[in-house]
């Protein structure tokens, strides 16, 4: 009953807070700002697009919640106008990681899934139900489903990327930092827009634009939209790479239509927003969107590795395999170690020899992988259509100058679709699939007051999430698969899956205020305290094999895994507290200590033929950070050059790490911390010429990590470089060229090696990586735009993501970054 009033007394609240706005434009308008505009919390003037080509520039950020200039903010935020991300060619989310020191991207599914890594704070778990740690905002609505953040950029005003915990001003999960997508607004009394075309490499076909019309004097709307499409990337030789003498199927012929070409891409997006002004201070904005994706099968890609074994039979390390490594596995004494008794999918060894040994340089299976240089990979389980991600968004924003301070109202509705599999061992033998389909809704309620008062301003407010998630996902048995066999059923296949329902209802209000206590100097304190509510069931069992490509749960066979029922309340806060010295002009110094926090939820392992989880071990606590951090802001003469430097330690208590092994996984809570430092300079030379230099160092440990069973390790967190690195130049031909203005730029980003597995075997490091990304652009006053770019110059591969299945085929799945891109596009601007 309680967790019913909440989002009652919410919803009342907003519409409270309509007829608010409505009733009290007279008196307010007494109180506006001079220049006219409400001073909500993404004003206007703040979305106003940077020169074409300028990464970063002086740009207005909302990050705390008001206006400010980016140098005046005392957080580590990286901002990029829309604009220059669409001249760079950037249409993902995730790919403004390349741009921004300490944020890299994690993920799964192939790299179809994927999500951000800030200084260490990441989930890696590819439950859809799970909620990560660095929280994805579009347009001041929370975006809970993993898959969500990355949903394709159009149509932008800015994006803003925040640095360490920010869960004081920001409802949801933002323990590690957050990502905010804000969008250009409806405008009163202009016809505008844009249409932009862009042709590329692999056939992408990039239609994007909007349009701006007034409808009378108080009514505007804006139509925003993208389609975005490209041929397979990667070329699948399928039945290439397998030993002579090792099966394909171990029963009857396996799925079919097998072996395509992966790596296509449809997305088609588009938004409408409804701006209504029924006077100067009051701003009513009705959005509706929707996203639709269609992709192949998971591109993964497989490696030959080699699990190590001690001598309680327990797996403590793994190696890359050598072109002539014959061990099936290593054990205690260095040797072969064949023991299908304790690795039961070593009874699936395709052994040339008959020895327990493998074929050189090959997985369990019998597959030597092709050659990715190529842009290769072997594989059956593989469609080029067959993937779809649906999400829907309904938002109603209300703005109002009330006089002595400003309302904000964010009412939210979102639904989010998915239906993914892939091909679990990777090669064109029919080992096991993997497939997840969720459906994710949520309803969230914001209600926010800014004032000033003197040298106090404020921020308070109260907030309301509910979440539903529904998942249903396990490892796949196609028919005459290895996984089949293992049942006893490669005459139909099976599909045993784990179904669970997490619901999740969350509330808090928050505050926070900055005075200026003294000349030059500010006190910041803020504080959210969250009340949070969750029921969770599961359940785990063999369903009919109806498709070879579909998670089948409507006929259920037997049982797997006992289920679980679980209810909980817990009660979370987040606060913060900064002094922020300027001691003269352009200078900002600032330290403080800030206290994140995420939520605690429920493992949902997948049956993989051992021990289930224990209810004790389903459960798992909030994790809590406590970040202390301090930097400096430079700013020169005339904004000519800036100089931003961030020091930073986590310690963490229950930290949420996700550890992957056999052909699963499962969160742990353990204690972590991480040190950090960030460094950023710009310079502009003369009026024609920008550079741009990052560095990042993360030392991060999380502690006494429990890689097998009594096994404990420190180790490093998932997707975390030690080092990265990235530079930017921007050129802008000081005469015209063709009537218009002409500029090219480069950026070149790189990260260091990192682990994709908590393990931290040296089968689950990826070398790190240097890219180069080249653009150039040409705009004319009559609104004509040309442009050009090259992604991934060097065409390097490099691994993005990864998943140790070193104890099912011997391998591990791997994923690859987009090979060397390039387009072209002309636009119109009116």
């Amino acid at each position: 009953m309680y967790e019913m009033r909440i989002p009652q007394t919410l919803c009342c609240a907003s519409i409270t807070a309509l007829c608010l706005a409505a009733s009290v434009p007279a008196a307010a308008q007494t109180a506006a700002p001079a220049d006219g505009q409400i001073a909500s919390p993404t004003p206007p003037q703040a979305d106003a697009p940077l020169q074409q080509g300028d990464i970063t520039g002086d740009i207005v950020v909302t990050a705390q919640r008001k206006s400010e200039r980016l140098q005046d903010v005392g957080i580590a935020v990286a901002a990029f106008s829309g604009e220059a991300l669409r001249t760079q060619g950037v249409t993902q989310s995730l790919d403004i990681a390349k741009f921004t020191p300490g944020v890299s991207a994690s993920g799964t599914l192939g790299g179809q899934g994927m999500q951000f890594s800030i200084r260490g704070v990441t989930q890696s778990d590819y439950n859809d139900a799970i909620e990560a740690p660095v929280a994805v905002y579009i347009d001041d609505v929370y975006i809970s489903s993993q898959q969500g953040q990355g949903m394709a950029l159009y149509d932008m005003a800015r994006v803003e990327v925040l640095k360490g915990p920010q869960g004081t001003l920001f409802g949801r999960n933002a323990t590690g930092g957050l990502a905010h997508f804000i969008v250009n607004k409806p405008e009163l009394g202009t016809t505008s827009g844009y249409i932009d075309a862009t042709y590329g490499r692999f056939n992408q076909t990039k239609l994007e634009g909007a349009i701006n019309l007034p409808l009378g004097e108080q009514f505007a709307l804006r139509a925003s939209g993208i389609w975005n499409r490209h041929d397979s990337v990667w070329k699948n030789v399928y039945p290439a790479g397998v030993v002579a003498g090792a099966p394909l199927n171990f029963g009857p012929a396996g799925v079919s239509p097998a072996g395509q070409d992966l790596g296509d891409e449809d997305a088609l997006a588009g938004r409408l927003q409804l701006l209504w002004e029924p006077s100067a201070a009051v701003q009513i904005r009705l959005t509706g969107s929707a996203f639709r994706q269609n992709l192949s099968e998971s591109p993964w890609t497989s490696s030959a590795v080699v699990p190590q074994v001690d001598s309680a039979g327990r797996v403590v390390g793994g190696i890359f395999a050598s072109p002539t490594e014959t061990r099936s596995a290593i054990g205690p004494d260095g040797q072969n170690y064949f023991n299908p008794s304790v690795l039961p999918f070593q009874g699936f060894q395709f052994s040339p020899t008959g020895d327990g040994r493998r074929a050189p340089g090959a997985n369990w299976f019998g597959y030597v992988p092709v050659d990715i240089g190529k842009r290769q990979l072997s594989k059956d389980f593989a469609l080029s259509d067959l993937n779809r991600f649906r999400a829907y968004n309904g938002t109603l924003h209300v703005d109002a100058d009330l006089g002595g301070a400003q309302l904000a109202s964010v009412t939210a509705w979102s639904q989010y679709r998915k239906n993914f599999l892939l091909d679990a061992d990777g090669s064109p033998v029919n080992g096991l699939a993997f497939g997840t389909k969720s459906n994710i809704r949520t309803f969230s309620q914001e209600l926010r007051l800014n004032g000033e008062s003197g040298a106090l301003s404020w921020t308070g407010g109260a907030y309301y999430l509910h979440i539903t998630a529904d998942n249903a996902q396990g490892l796949l048995a196609p028919k005459g698969s290895a996984l089949s066999a293992v049942f006893g059923m490669t005459t139909t296949g099976v599909d045993p899956i784990s179904v669970f329902t997490l619901k999740t209802d969350s509330a808090s209000i928050f505050g926070q205020t900055s005075w200026e206590f003294a000349p030059k100097f500010n006190f910041i304190l803020g504080g959210r305290l969250i009340r949070e509510h969750q029921s969770y069931d599961f359940s785990s069992g063999a369903y009919a094999n109806v498709s070879d490509y579909s998670v089948d749960t409507g006929t259920l066979l037997f049982p797997l895994q006992p289920s679980f029922s679980d209810k909980r309340t817990e009660w979370l806060w987040a606060g913060k507290a900064q002094i922020e010295y300027r001691p003269t002009s352009g200078l900002l110094l600032y330290a403080g200590i800030n206290r994140g926090v995420k939520a605690g939820s429920y493992n949902g392992k997948l049956f993989d033929g051992t021990a289930a989880l224990t209810p004790a071990q389903i459960p798992y606590r909030p994790e809590i950070l406590t970040s202390f951090e301090g930097g400096f802001k430079l700013t020169g003469p005339g904004s000519r050059y800036t100089l931003n430097g961030t020091f930073f330690h986590y310690r963490y208590n229950d930290y949420q790490s996700f550890v992957f092994s056999d052909i699963s996984g499962f969160v742990q809570n353990r204690d972590a911390r991480t040190n950090g430092v960030e460094m950023e300079a710009t310079a502009r030379i003369g009026n024609d010429l920008r550079v741009g230099v990052t560095g990042s160092y993360i030392d991060a440990k999380v502690k006494d990590l429990q890689i097998a069973p009594g096994v404990f390790r420190d180790t490093r967190p998932t997707y975390t470089p030690k080092y990265s690195a990235g530079a930017n130049i921007r050129y802008t031909v000081p005469v015209a060229i063709a009537g218009g203005d002409l500029s090219v730029g480069g950026v070149l980003s790189y990260q260091s090696s990192f682990y994709q597995n908590a393990r931290n075997f040296a089968s689950e490091k990826f070398a790190g990586r240097t890219l180069i990304d080249l653009s150039t652009d040409w705009s004319a006053g009559s609104g004509i735009t040309l442009s050009a770019f090259v992604r991934n110059l060097t065409d390097k591969r490099y691994k993005t993501v990864g998943l140790d299945l070193a104890t099912a085929c011997g391998c591990n799945l791997e994923a690859y970054g987009m090979p060397r891109t390039w387009g072209v596009s002309i636009g119109y601007k009116f």
